[in-house]
Order: C-alpha cells, then structure tokens, then sequence
C-alpha cells in the first residue's frame, strides 16, 4: 500500500537531513513503522539460537489489517509457494536471497499459516524510509541569502500546521556597512531607525515583533535587512553572505540561524559541490581516476535519467547499465528511469554528477561527483513521499544477487533504513545485503540520522560486514579540516551487538546535488533549490554517497580488490577528529574517522578487516558474532582492551589495534539494563531480554565529546589485524 501525505511535514527532514537509517517518532504511519511483529516462529535447527524466546505457543498480533502482507522464511521457495497456495493466499515477492517469500493473506489465512511446522518465521511486512523528522522545530531558513545593493534577504518556511511568532531577532554585518536603516519581515517594517555608525550589531525583541512577525502555517516569509552603505564598491560586489549573521527565535521554543555559506555559491552560473574538493577526489580526476569500468548500484527512489550529467558520463557516453522498477518488479529502458522523490537522484549525481566543476565563471579541471565515469544500475524501490517496504527493498536486493555478474556490479549504495527490530542476522534485509558481501560487493550505507545518542544504530548499517557511514560538515570551508564538525543528528554505536560502528565519517552537510525543481521534495522545499537543477539536503544519506563514489575510484586503480580489501584500505586510510592529541569525538562517533579518497587509493593495506568473523557460518546459522563494546556500571560505553589507550593515547595506533574484533556470540550477552526490542519482535508482548548483562571492566567515553574551537583530524594508522573502528 503506497502512503500519501497531504501536507508539506510529511517530508520535512528529507530536505534538510535526507535520512539513511531513519523511523524516528512522528514518521510513517503509524503501528506500521519498521519491519516488525513476528507472528510465528518455529525453530528448525538443533541448536537454539540467542533470540530464541522461551517455550510457549505463539500468538497473533491482534492489531493486523484484513489483508496482511507477510514475508515467510525458512523452507524451499517452492515449497512456501505452494503452501500459500493451499490456503488461498497470493505469493507477491520470490527472494531466494533470503529464502524467503513475501505473500498476500487475509486473518483467517494468516491463522493458518501458523500450523505450517514447515515454516520459520512470518514477519508483518513494514515500512523503510529515506527521510525521518527533524525536531520540534520545524521552521526551516534557506541556505542561500540574497545579497542586493543594499540589502541581505533571507527566506523562512513555516513545515508546522500552527502558526510561529518570532520573539527575537539578532543582526550582525560589517561595520562598513553603516547602520540599520530598516528591518522588515514579508516587506512590513517591524523596525525602523538610525543605529550609530560604531555598532555592527542590532538586537530587537517582541516589543517591535509581536504585531508584525508571525508566520501562518506552510508559510514562507522573507526577513530583509537593510543597510545605510551599498554592498557594491566599483561595481563589484564586496561581501558575502559569511560576513554577516542573522539568527531568528520563535516562541515556540526554537531558533534558526543563517548558515556561512560557500563563497561562491551564490555566484550565477557557477556549479560547485565542494566535497570534491574536500576528499581530495578533484586530484585523482586530474590523473584519470574517475570510476571507468566499475558499476555502482543504488537502491533508492529512482534517477533523473533525463538529467546528461547523470545518464551519461564525461566522454558522453551513455552509463546506465540497467535499470529496475522493484515495486513494480518490471525492467526500465535506461532512458526512462524517473525519480518522482529526488533522493535518489540527490545520492547518484554525489556518487557519479559528470558534469565540470564551475567556479568564478571559469571551468575546472575536475567533477562535480566523486567518481563522473562510474556506471550506475538503477532500482527503483521507493516510493514518491520516500517510503518503501522491506519486501519491495529485497526485490531490488535480489535484482542486484541476480545481475551482479552481467552487469559487474562492484559497489552497492544503500541510503536507507529502520529500527533494529532484532539481532543483525535475523533481520532480512540485513541477510540479503550479507549475501551481497558474501559475492564480494562492496555494500555502503548511512549509519543513520537517529543520533546523537548512543545506541542508534539502524538496518543495514548494523551489519558487522559492511561500510557504515556517519556524517560530518565542513563548516562551509571544504579547503580548512580543523573546524569541521559531527553532523548532530549522525547516528552512534554500538550496536546491539556490540560492534563499533559507524566505520568511518564523511561529508553530509549541506551537499549540493542534482534535483528537479518538480521532484516532491524540491517542490515542497523551494528555498533549498539553488539554480536551475541543484538542490540542497544533508544527511548521512549523503555521506554514504560519497563514500560509494571513492569505492568506485579505488576499484578503478585496482580492479583486484576484494570488497574486505577496500573496508580496509578506507578504514586504514581515515583521518580522526582531535583536539591537542586526544580524541575530540569518540569512536563510536566518528568511527576509524574521516575519508580521503587520495590515500584510500593509494593504500596497499589489507587483511585488517572483518577478520574474526565467517560469513558463511553467520549466514548459516552455525555461528554468530558480537563486538569489542562493552559497558560499564555507570552506563558508559568503552572498547574491550583499550579502556586507557583510547583516550588517553588518542588512537595513536603504533601497535595493531584490531578494530573490528569480532568475538563468538554468547547466548547470556545482555546490555545492563533489560533491553527491550522496539514494538512487538517474537511475540505479541515485546520480547525482553531476560537476564541483565554486566561488562567486565570499566572506563569510557563521556556522552558526546564536541569539537573544541580547533582541532585536527590527524592520520589513523590502522594496521591489519582485527577491530576496524566503526561507530
């Protein structure tokens, strides 16, 4: 069933923070939310597993629908297709990556599918979302201020369905500027008057406010400042939208702020994305390495195909190998593929956007995306608002298990996610995108949007196998690193099986890309619109692209890498946030630390991922595996070995330190306090952990280290061995 919102909220953090591992609350609809409610299980191997609830005959969720879609794991597909048959039921989904099948079923139906001792699980198809929501906030300012002669204007939007009064503004600009001559908000004055000319900063409250300054509804209004001097000295325009600051709070508790800005971003005709620049990737374009011959697949919302810069690549040749529509299981011409969302083109043209780079007028030498030349496979498996299922997801995943060999597919993006309803290799998705792995593809995806806690890890970055990426800004000084940031809402580990994650951090801030002004997120958003066709979002979404496109460029330079290969040589070749040599975030923040695309293809390290774990065996059920986090009696999380060295020695690494440490799971691990999966897992009552779990040791990291005023992010040597640090 597709969702419909009617109003511009339903989509309010897919602009600003485009999420990969979303379902925060308020988003979906409601009991629907994530993959969830097991309604069978039957246990077929002789070995009881660590989730295995205690002995009791199951029962049935009372709260499904009267047709109910279901996926059904455990037998042969043959044999669950004909037992769907026998009771009536319409088999949807074939997903041998799984072994599984998704299926149609009314309640009666569904009662009976609870007798067949054939079957392992039948799980309630749920939602997967690319966007989640932001905060109570929901006032949205551009990112883009207009400079006129005299004047800077900057645009709000109101996303609430109530109104919003503004309490306090506060304007700073340069002293040369003169003084305030008028404030006005939708070109009403809200204030008027001659400031001295020795003071560059102007403060008004609700005394001049409360009559003028309120924002209805869905409501967009311009606050424009002007000035007693011009901004234009001989012609030429002196300043830039850094130079000023304009802060705006609402009683409703929330405030917004203009952002910095690029230098040039608002230059016409300009077309820069920056993060090129930042990951160094604009000096492996001048030595040829831009992604020739490796194939990238993105599941997601679909493309803008019609779009050059995205269905061609820079010699102008056509680079859409296949395409598929996973919703509505059917092939697409390549030329045909559309994208009625804009996140998936968003992700695509940061992976592979062939056009130049644009600055001042004049063209560059380099490329807008990460890797201009890779070639891209299409799945389309979400829908206009951003939601999909996990049933229609595993198609696409079984799209790409299926042609991955035809179409050399080396690299699969994955800018999405939900709640962890279970541990990592029970959960479906997650089973598929280990079999991507298992075939040697490089899986990346976002950590998540869900942060800044700890613990918010989603599906599928809580896979111990693949790529997590966590997101960063550059603070709008892509050329500076020492005042770069942790986005705030980037999700932390550990999981909950104690791995570190995400892997590594890279650029998610503010990213321009490429979006059709009538996609439904640009057309909701206008304000974040910036040209003709670019678009601004962040995310980890767009981390995760980035991190996709250097795969590309380092597969490209040697095409002989194992997809453990390139965790370890992105892990080893990482930068980590400090601040006067100890860590200025911990590593369940910023994982192993931020990329660099030069040194990731330059590195010869290997065997210093995944090792400890078997991914076979995991996949088979005969073995599972747990992290290196662990917790202490205080409810702080640290690394099991290192509770001094971590912080004290900030992560100098002249020892092999085994990141990705992998440990045989034991069946008595629990967290300290009884952890409860989110909504019904196993059975009709939420399924608990029974017994509290104490870690052995102590010492940790204090919630959330921020950046001080400077730090450096200074080179991670990780040598092979175990342990990749991932948040």
């Amino acid at each position: 069933m597709k969702l419909k919102f009617s109003k511009k909220s339903a989509v309010l953090f897919a602009v600003l923070v485009s999420f990969a591992a979303l379902l925060i609350d308020g988003v979906g609809t409601g009991a629907d939310s994530g993959v969830t409610d097991i309604v069978k299980s039957v246990n077929t191997s002789k070995t009881p597993g660590p989730l295995e609830a205690p002995k009791q005959e199951p029962v049935l969720s009372n709260v499904l629908e009267r047709h109910n879609e279901v996926l059904i794991q455990g037998a042969e597909i043959a044999v669950l297709r004909d037992q769907i048959k026998k009771i009536g039921g319409i088999v949807t989904h074939e997903l041998p990556i799984i072994n599984g099948i998704g299926a149609r079923v009314n309640d009666k139906q569904l009662v009976l599918l609870k007798k067949l001792s054939t079957l392992m699980t039948v799980t309630k198809n749920g939602p997967v979302f690319t966007s989640g929501s932001l905060n109570n906030c929901l006032v949205y300012g551009s990112h883009v201020a207009q400079l006129t002669d005299n004047s800077i204007r900057w645009n709000l939007y109101n996303a609430r369905d109530i109104q919003a009064n503004i309490e306090h503004m506060l304007f700073k600009w340069p002293e040369a500027l003169g003084s305030v001559l008028t404030v006005a908000v939708n070109g009403t004055p809200v204030y008027s008057g001659a400031l001295s000319t020795d003071s560059n900063e102007l403060s008004i409250d609700i005394t001049y406010l409360q009559d003028f300054a309120k924002l209805d509804p869905y409501e967009d209004v311009t606050v424009e400042v002007s000035f007693a001097n011009s901004l234009i000295k001989d012609g030429v325009k002196n300043y830039q939208q850094r130079d000023f600051s304009m802060d705006v709070s609402f009683k409703e508790n929330c405030d917004r702020s203009l952002v910095k800005g690029y230098d040039t971003q608002a230059n016409e005709g300009d077309s820069n994305s920056y993060y090129v620049n930042q990951i160094g990737a604009d000096e492996l374009h001048d030595k040829g390495i831009t992604g020739t011959n490796v194939t990238v697949a993105v599941v997601d919302s679909g493309l803008w195909a019609a779009h050059s810069a995205l269905s061609n690549d820079t010699a102008n040749n056509t680079r859409i190998k296949a395409a598929y529509d996973a919703i509505e299981d059917r092939d697409v011409a390549a030329q045909s593929v559309t994208d009625e969302n804009s996140h998936g083109t968003h992700i695509t043209g940061i992976i592979a956007n062939s056009d130049r780079v644009v600055v001042d007028g004049k063209m560059r030498s380099y490329y807008q995306g990460v890797a201009p030349d890779a070639n891209l496979v299409v799945v389309k498996a979400f829908y206009e608002d951003g939601h999909s299922t996990y049933l229609n997801v595993l198609r696409g995943l079984q799209y790409i298990a299926d042609n991955h060999e035809a179409l050399n597919i080396r690299v699969v993006n994955l800018s999405f996610g939900a709640p962890p309803r279970s541990n990592y290799w029970n959960d479906a998705i997650n089973q598929a995108v280990m079999t991507l792995w298992e075939k040697d593809i490089v899986v990346v995806t976002s950590a998540g949007n869900t942060g800044p806690k700890a613990m918010t890890i989603g599906v599928p970055a809580n896979v111990p196998y693949v790529i997590s990426v966590g997101g960063i800004s550059d603070n709008y000084t892509q050329d500076n690193q020492n005042d770069d940031t942790l986005l705030s809402f980037s999700s932390q580990g550990p999981t909950h099986e104690a791995f570190i994650k995400p892997d590594l951090v890279a650029p998610g801030g503010h990213m321009f890309s490429l979006a059709s002004k009538d996609m439904y997120v640009p057309s909701k958003f206008p304000q974040y619109k910036v040209g003709e066709d670019r678009f601004i979002m962040s995310g980890t979404s767009q981390s995760s692209g980035v991190v996709s496109g250097i795969v590309a460029l380092m597969l490209q330079n040697d095409p002989g890498l194992s997809a453990n290969d390139v965790k370890c040589r992105l892990m080893s070749s990482t930068t980590m946030a400090q601040v006067d040599g100890k860590l200025a975030y911990s590593p369940f923040q910023q994982g192993a630390g931020s990329v660099n695309a030069v040194r990731a293809v330059e590195s010869k390290e290997s065997g210093c991922a995944n090792n400890g774990l078997d991914i076979a065996a995991d996949l088979s059920g005969e073995q599972h595996y747990m992290g290196a986090a662990r917790k202490d009696v205080n409810g702080n999380y640290y690394i099991k070995g290192f509770e001094f060295e971590v912080w004290e020695e900030a992560f100098m690494w002249e020892e092999a330190f085994m990141w990705e440490e992998a440990f045989m799971w034991e069946e008595a691990f629990m967290w300290e306090e009884a952890f409860m999966w989110e909504e019904a897992f196993m059975w009709e009552e939420a399924f608990m952990w029974e017994e509290a779990f104490m870690w052995e040791e102590a010492f940790m990291w204090e919630e959330a280290f921020m950046w001080e005023e400077a730090f450096m992010w200074e080179e991670a040597h990780m040598n092979q061995e175990n342990f990749m640090l991932q948040e």
